[in-house]
């Protein structure tokens, strides 16, 4: 599947929230395209132009999401 198609979700290492949901989004076959915020700074200030709690959700239509299922998440802001 096209990659601009897909959900983006910007994670963390060590995110119990982050894990959940990429747990429960494989077992339920939904796709993805995970990119994990701690690895670079660039990637970090992208994720922070969407929000400041991981799992960051970026829908393909724009929408987005912080937070997994009304919990939060952590916080990189």
């Amino acid at each position: 599947m096209d990659n601009n198609v897909l959900p983006i979700v910007y994670t963390i290492k060590g995110c119990d929230a982050c894990v959940k949901l990429l747990t429960k989004w494989d077992s339920e076959g939904i796709e993805y395209e995970e990119r994990r915020a701690d690895l670079s700074q660039e990637m970090m200030d992208e994720a922070r132009k969407h929000g400041d709690v991981v799992p960051i959700v970026v829908y393909p239509n724009g929408t987005t999401e912080e937070g997994f299922e009304g919990g939060i998440g952590c916080y990189i802001g």
